[in-house]
């Protein structure tokens, strides 16, 4: 009797110490996915802001002849 109370408390402690690690993960994940979408806005805005319109730009063709 004694054997299956010990068994029973191994496996909560065990079923508990797995969910945790469980949240952990989820959160690690969560948080990279919430840099990469940080890192995506920033590159967006790099590109929003580094476009150049056609009437500003010196040139937009070269002319070449062989």
């Amino acid at each position: 009797m004694l054997d299956s109370v010990s068994s029973i408390a191994a496996l909560a402690t065990q079923m508990s110490a797995q969910k945790t690690g469980q949240q952990v993960e989820v959160a690690m994940l969560k948080k990279a996915q919430d840099m990469q979408r940080q890192q995506g806005e920033a590159v967006l805005k790099l590109m929003e802001s580094a476009t150049v319109s056609p009437s500003s730009a010196p040139a937009t063709s070269i002319d070449v002849y062989i």
